[in-house]
């Protein structure tokens, strides 16, 4: 079964630089910068997987 305690660290996952800003922005939103990043990957998700409306005008089935 997985461990969810075992896995890679944030700062494995993305350089130096953008780690300090990750940990400013988490800091100022009252929030740890690992949940900061879970927030961010689940919107990723979510806008990535969401159902698109076709593009165009619908028209309506003719019959000849």
């Amino acid at each position: 079964m997985p461990n969810e305690n075992v896995g890679m660290e944030l700062g494995d996952l993305v350089d130096d630089e953008d780690l300090e800003l990750l940990i400013r922005e988490a800091k100022r939103r009252g929030m740890t910068p690992a949940e900061l990043a879970k927030q961010g990957i689940q919107q990723e998700l979510t806008k990535r997987t969401m159902p698109k409306s076709m593009a165009g005008t619908l028209q309506a089935f003719r019959r000849r």
